[in-house]
C-alpha cells in the first residue's frame, strides 16, 4: 500500500564520478517494495528540487529494513543525493507503478535483462526475484564507455546466467551499442522474456529487435514525473491503442508494443 515513509540515509557507495548508491533505512517500504516499482523521493527541509523526484528501486533488504538507489548526478534532484551527509532525513512516498512480471515465467525459463547505463536501477532486485524461482537471467550491460557501468560488479551474485558488457569506445567488454549485442546473442538462444530500462533511442531499437525476434517485452519507461501517481499527468508516453499512456500508473513497466515509437 502506497505511504510516505520517513527514512535516512546510511550510507553512500561511488562507482565514478556522478555515479553511486544511496541506501536509505525505510523497514516497512523495504519489506513492501517489488522489482521494477519506484518511490518519489523528498529531501527535508531541502528548498530545491521544489517537487520530489522519482527513482526505481534497485534493491531491497527486508531483513536489514533497507532499500537501495543507484544515481546518476544529472540535475538539482540528484546532486542533493549526492552531497547528502549520512543519517539525513528524507520522505518516500512507495511503493508506486506496476511491478515487472516475473510470477508467470517458469522455473525453467531464461530470459534476457539489457540495460543502457543508468537503467540497470532497477535490475538487482528483480535478479533477486528471479533468483528465488531459479529462473536462468542473462544481463546485458551497456554504456558510452566504462566508466557508465563502473557499477555492474554489484550484480555478481545476482546474475543467474551470464554478464555481457557493451561500450560504445570498447573500454569494457564488446565495442557497439549493447541492443546489437543482444541482437547477435538472441538469435541463437530462446528467451522466455526481455526486460529492459534505458534511453528512449536504446528502447525504441530494442522495440524493433523484440518485434523481430517475436519475444515478449517488459520496459522500465523513464518519463519525467511530477506526483508519480496520476494526478499531474506529467509523464505521459504516446500510446497505440489510446493517444497516450501514464507512465506512473499505467506502468512505468510497460509492453513496447503498446507505445508508439514513432512519436
Amino acid at each position: 500500500m502506497r505511504s510516505d515513509h520517513q527514512a535516512f540515509l546510511l550510507r553512500r557507495q561511488e562507482f565514478s564520478v556522478g555515479l553511486f548508491s544511496a541506501t536509505f533505512y525505510a523497514p516497512r517500504l523495504a519489506g513492501e517494495i517489488a522489482a521494477g516499482q519506484f518511490v518519489m523521493l523528498d529531501v527535508a527541509r531541502c528548498v530545491r528540487p521544489y517537487l520530489r523526484r522519482a527513482y526505481s528501486v534497485a534493491d531491497a533488504d527486508p531483513a536489514a529494513g533497507e532499500v537501495n538507489f543507484l544515481i546518476k548526478t544529472i540535475g538539482a534532484g540528484t546532486a542533493v543525493l549526492e552531497d547528502l551527509p549520512e543519517r539525513a532525513q528524507v520522505r518516500l512516498l512507495g511503493p508506486l507503478g506496476n511491478r515487472f512480471g516475473v510470477d508467470a515465467l517458469a522455473s525453467d525459463a531464461r530470459v534476457a535483462v539489457v540495460a543502457g547505463g543508468i537503467g540497470a536501477a532497477p535490475f538487482p532486485l528483480l535478479f533477486r526475484s528471479l533468483l528465488a524461482r531459479g529462473i536462468t537471467g542473462d544481463l546485458f550491460l551497456g554504456g558510452r564507455g566504462e566508466r557508465d557501468i563502473a557499477f555492474r560488479e554489484r550484480f555478481l551474485g545476482l546474475v543467474t546466467g551470464d554478464i555481457v558488457l557493451a561500450t560504445d569506445d570498447g573500454s569494457a567488454g564488446e565495442q557497439g551499442l549493447v541492443t546489437e549485442v543482444f541482437r547477435r546473442r538472441a538469435a541463437r538462444l530462446r528467451y522466455a522474456r526481455v526486460f529492459a530500462c534505458g534511453p528512449m533511442p536504446m528502447f525504441a531499437a530494442l522495440a524493433r529487435i523484440v518485434a523481430d525476434l517475436e519475444v515478449p517485452a517488459e520496459f522500465s519507461t523513464e518519463a519525467e514525473m511530477g506526483c508519480g501517481f496520476g494526478a499531474c499527468l506529467g509523464c505521459v508516453i504516446p500510446g497505440r491503442q489510446k493517444p497516450f499512456i501514464v507512465s506512473c500508473t499505467e506502468g512505468p513497466i510497460l509492453a513496447p508494443e503498446k507505445i508508439a515509437w514513432e512519436k
